[in-house]
């Protein structure tokens, strides 16, 4: 999936904040993020110094508020988690969870939307020219990269992927552990067609909005797309999104049923380091 949403998530970085990854890490990457956003869309668009300027203050703003408000409850909603992990989880505790999470990243785009749509907003038509170029590079990159692996090359990268991810979360796999992240990689094989042609609807998307962005209403609807974009939302392939996300669901509960002692504590001590780390920048 995340090969998938690259492109979009270089859009999509300028609403969320990533909070997975290590300590001290993500204390820079969040306390930073007024420099490196501004760096990492100069890949897609040359700003103006006014524009960059305008965009650094007003996301600034946003972030104050997201620190205050956003952060408190991503700091609770992971000590719920490291709660409930102590013991093996259901379906409807796991599912329950990706939503709670969802939740907060759709309410992230909220605070995040204003400076992101009053930035595209001001952008001339030649620029907005410059984003649609740049993403229509990405996007021909991408599938052509995909289009040289066989079925069995892209199953592996899948399989080397997840079993990555697994080890770093919860320590080494059983052999029984190593067999269910197979089986979530073949889910992501077969769902793979499907994100190649939400990948083109929601750029249409995105195009037809852009010729909208000097409509008060604006601001509404690219805040509304980058929610359904993070809540796997798309009409055209919801019930192919809704059953690949119920698989996962079901697999993820048998991966977490299987746990020993010492793997459970593996992944809530994880937690915590993201937790602390949450508890360190609500602060400052």
């Amino acid at each position: 999936m995340p090969e998938f949403r690259s492109v979009w998530q270089r859009l999509l970085i300028l609403s969320l904040s990533v909070f997975l990854i290590s300590a001290c890490v993500a204390r820079l990457a969040y306390n930073t993020m007024d420099y490196w956003i501004p760096w990492y869309l100069d890949d897609y668009v040359s700003l103006t110094s006014a524009q960059e300027s305008r965009f650094i203050q007003e996301f600034r703003q946003a972030q104050a508020i997201h620190r205050r408000q956003e952060l408190p409850r991503v700091h609770q909603e992971i000590t719920a988690l490291q709660r409930d992990l102590a013991q093996p989880m259901t379906t409807a505790q796991i599912e329950g969870y990706h939503h709670s999470f969802t939740g907060l990243g759709e309410d992230s785009i909220t605070v995040f939307t204003p400076p992101v749509s009053n930035l595209l907003r001001y952008l001339s038509n030649i620029q907005v020219e410059q984003i649609n170029t740049k993403v229509n590079q990405d996007l021909d990159e991408l599938r052509t990269k995909r289009e040289k692996l066989t079925q069995e090359e892209k199953l592996k990268r899948y399989r080397t992927r997840f079993e990555k991810i697994s080890r770093e979360w919860i320590g080494s796999l059983t052999d029984e552990q190593s067999a269910m992240i197979a089986e979530l990689a073949q889910y992501q094989l077969e769902i793979e067609p499907v994100f190649f042609s939400v990948r083109q609807g929601l750029y249409q998307q995105w195009q037809q909005l852009m010729t909208e962005r000097h409509r008060p209403e604006f601001q509404g609807k690219l805040e509304k797309l980058l929610q359904d974009m993070v809540a796997f939302r798309y009409a055209p392939v919801q019930f192919q999104f809704d059953r690949y996300l119920q698989r996962r669901f079901e697999l993820l509960t048998r991966l977490n049923q299987s746990l020993s002692a010492r793997q459970r504590q593996h992944f809530i001590d994880k937690l915590t380091e993201i937790r602390k780390d949450i508890a360190v920048l609500i602060q400052q």
